[in-house]
C-alpha cells in the first residue's frame, strides 16, 4: 500500500485525479465546485467563509514547467481572474527546475500557491526540493553563453546580468565575463551577487574582466555567460569556439527590425566563421505590447527578416515573441539607479525586486533559459 508521501502514481487520468484532488481539499473543510466545461484558467473553485480561490489540477507524466506554471498565474492577474482570492496549483508529480525558481522567487503577496497531491494529503512546494534532476555537483565541462550582436545598444549587458541572474535562482554558480570595452556589465554588477534560497545556502554571480578570464579562476562555476563586445574581433577567439549558446537581442519595432535585420544575419554569418555548432537564438528585447494589428504585422516581418538563415542553419532559433520575449518594465530601464543613489558604495543589484509578489524579469529570463534548455538542451544543466 502506496505511504502518504508517494506521488499519486496510481491515479489512471485527468478525471480521477481531479476527483481525487477535490475529495482532499473537501475534507480540509472546504467548499468544492467544479468548473463549467471548457472553462479556461481554472478546474475547480473552492470556498470556505470570505475566500474563494481557483484550483489547476495538472495531470502531468513528468514535472510541471514555468510557462505552465507562468499562464496560470498571468490568468490569476487578468481582470477575470481578480474575483480569486488566491489560486492553487495541484500536480502528481513535481516542478521542473525552472518552475521551482518562479516558486521560489515569489513572495506572499503572490496570489499563486503550489503543490503535489498524494494518496492522502496535498503537500504544497514553497522552494527547491531534492529531486531526480538535482544539479551534478561535479560537472563534466562547463557551458558557454555568449550574449553578441555587431551593434550596440540592444540591452547585451542587460540580458547577460539578468540571465545570470535565473540561472542563479535555479542553484548554478555563474561566471560573468565582461568583454565590451566599456565595462557596463561590471560597473552595474560589480564584483558579483550573491543569489540566497530559502535553505540559507546560497548561488553566486561571479563577474571577470576579459583581459583576467581564466577557467581556472572559476573552478564552482558550472554556466560561463559571456556579456561581448559589439566588434566581434575584439572578443577572444577561444572564447567564441567555446560558446554553447549565444543569445542575439534585438527589438521588435519598425526601425529596429528593419536596422537589426541586416546586422543580425552579418552577426550570424561572423560568428559561424568561428564556431559551426553553437545554437543561436533571437530575443526580442524591450518588448511593449503593440496591440494585435501591429503586432501580427511586425511579428511577419520579423520571421521573414531571418527566414533565410532559418533555411539553411538548423541550430538558429528565431524566439517568437508570443512565445518568450524580455518585456519592457520599469525594473529593466531603471536599472543601476543603485549607483547613482550610493556612488561611494553602489552594491551589486538586479532588476528581480517583486511587484505584487510577482518580478516579470524574472519571470521572462527563467522563460528565456527554460526555452533554450527545451529547444537545445542545456546540456550539463540537466544531468549530461
Amino acid at each position: 500500500m502506496p505511504s502518504s508521501l508517494e506521488p499519486a502514481e496510481f491515479i489512471q487520468d485527468f478525471t480521477h485525479f481531479e476527483q481525487h484532488v477535490a475529495r482532499l481539499i473537501h475534507k480540509a473543510g472546504w467548499t468544492v465546485e467544479t468548473a463549467k466545461p471548457n472553462q479556461p484558467g481554472y478546474d475547480l473553485v473552492i470556498k470556505k467563509g470570505n475566500l474563494t480561490g481557483a484550483v489547476q489540477v495538472k495531470w502531468l507524466k513528468g514535472n510541471v514547467t514555468a510557462p505552465q506554471l507562468l499562464k496560470f498565474a498571468d490568468y490569476l492577474d487578468s481582470p477575470e481572474g481578480k474575483q480569486f482570492n488566491f489560486g492553487w496549483f495541484i500536480t502528481t508529480k513535481g516542478f521542473g527546475g525552472p518552475a521551482l525558481a518562479l516558486i521560489r522567487g515569489w513572495d506572499r503577496n503572490t496570489k499563486i500557491r503550489c503543490a503535489i497531491a498524494y494518496e492522502n494529503k496535498i503537500v504544497e512546494v514553497n522552494g527547491p526540493e531534492e529531486t531526480e534532476e538535482t544539479i551534478k555537483t561535479d560537472p563534466p565541462k562547463k557551458v558557454y553563453f555568449g550574449v553578441f550582436t555587431c551593434k550596440g545598444g540592444v540591452g547585451k549587458t542587460t540580458v547577460a546580468g539578468h540571465l545570470a541572474g535565473a540561472l542563479a535562482l535555479q542553484g548554478f554558480n555563474i561566471a560573468l565575463v565582461d568583454l565590451d570595452p566599456e565595462q557596463n556589465l561590471q560597473k552595474l554588477v560589480g564584483d558579483g551577487v550573491f543569489v540566497p534560497n530559502p535553505k540559507g545556502v546560497g548561488t553566486t554571480i561571479q563577474v571577470f574582466d576579459g583581459m583576467d578570464w581564466h577557467e581556472d579562476a572559476a573552478r564552482d562555476c558550472q554556466i560561463v555567460i559571456c556579456d561581448c563586445s559589439p566588434a566581434l574581433e575584439r572578443n577572444p577567439i577561444e572564447l567564441i569556439q567555446k560558446f554553447d549558446y549565444c543569445i542575439i537581442p534585438t527589438t521588435l519595432n519598425p526601425l529596429g527590425i528593419n536596422k537589426h535585420g541586416k546586422v543580425i544575419q552579418g552577426t550570424v554569418q561572423e560568428i559561424r566563421k568561428i564556431n559551426k555548432i553553437a545554437h543561436l537564438f533571437v530575443v526580442v528585447n524591450n518588448f511593449k505590447d503593440p496591440g494585435i494589428k501591429r503586432f501580427q504585422l511586425m511579428k511577419q516581418v520579423y520571421f521573414g527578416a531571418y527566414q533565410q538563415i532559418s533555411k539553411i542553419d538548423d541550430k538558429f532559433h528565431c524566439i517568437d515573441p508570443e512565445e518568450v520575449c524580455i518585456r519592457s518594465s520599469d525594473l529593466l530601464y531603471y536599472w543601476g539607479i543603485h549607483i547613482l543613489e550610493n556612488p561611494d558604495n553602489p552594491g551589486s543589484r538586479l532588476a528581480f525586486d517583486l511587484i505584487g509578489g510577482r518580478c516579470h524579469p524574472r519571470e521572462d529570463f527563467i522563460k528565456l533559459a527554460d526555452y533554450i534548455e527545451t529547444k537545445a538542451g542545456l546540456g550539463v544543466l540537466r544531468n549530461n
